[in-house]
């Protein structure tokens, strides 16, 4: 009989695999969702470019619309801990201004929709799923919050607002960003973002 140890091995191997086969599929999936958009991409594309096969589609993610749901948790969460890790590095260096922490984290943000630009236009094109667009709604709801926090604003109307206000702002600033032709300019539009979110945070900073 096989040992702890042996079985702890085996389980590992299985683990890595199953893993190692989920990324080739979302890679697969990301460059036919690119490509195609939701709604003219097949579980055969996916499977043509993976080197996979339709079951394991279905083993791994249940359909196109999993899938779909798979790559964009991949992506909001790249996204979040770009800005989550820039805040963190800012803190470490002593930075405490709640400001200054907005910054940070959302330059940190706008660099890794940079680097994962041609993913955006997937996402906010109106061609999801159904019941996507309240989950991106409820996603834009936590983002809100979270700045809220970062920023030290609380429950009244008009820190409720200003909260609201910034975070549209970062997403317009990203909405740029995916067109910019440059990491140069990438990275100006983030500085720029920066400067207005100053300016309507007022005295507070």
């Amino acid at each position: 009989m096989p040992t702890e140890t042996e079985r702890s091995r085996s389980t590992g191997r299985r683990w890595a695999r199953t893993e190692e086969t989920r990324r080739q599929l979302l890679d697969a999936a990301r460059e036919v969702f690119i490509e195609k958009g939701y709604t003219g991409a097949g579980i055969s594309d996916v499977v043509a470019r993976s080197g996979s096969s339709v079951g394991s589609v279905y083993h791994h993610f249940g359909g196109k619309a999993e899938l779909y749901l798979a790559l964009w948790e991949r992506y909001v969460g790249r996204l979040a801990h770009a800005a989550a890790d820039a805040l963190a590095k800012a803190a470490s260096k002593g930075v405490s201004s709640p400001m200054d922490l907005f910054e940070a984290g959302s330059i940190g943000y706008l660099g890794a929709v940079w680097e994962e630009r041609e993913l955006l236009p997937v996402f906010y094109a109106g061609d999801g799923p159904p019941g996507f667009e309240v989950m991106r709604r409820d996603r834009n709801t936590e983002w809100i919050r979270r700045n809220l926090q970062v920023l030290g604003l609380g429950p009244d109307t008009e820190d409720q607002l200003l909260g609201a206000v910034l975070t549209a702002l970062i997403g317009e600033a990203a909405r740029m960003t995916v067109r910019c032709s440059s990491a140069k300019a990438a990275r100006e539009v983030a500085e720029n973002a920066a400067v207005l979110a100053r300016r309507l945070y007022g005295e507070r900073a």
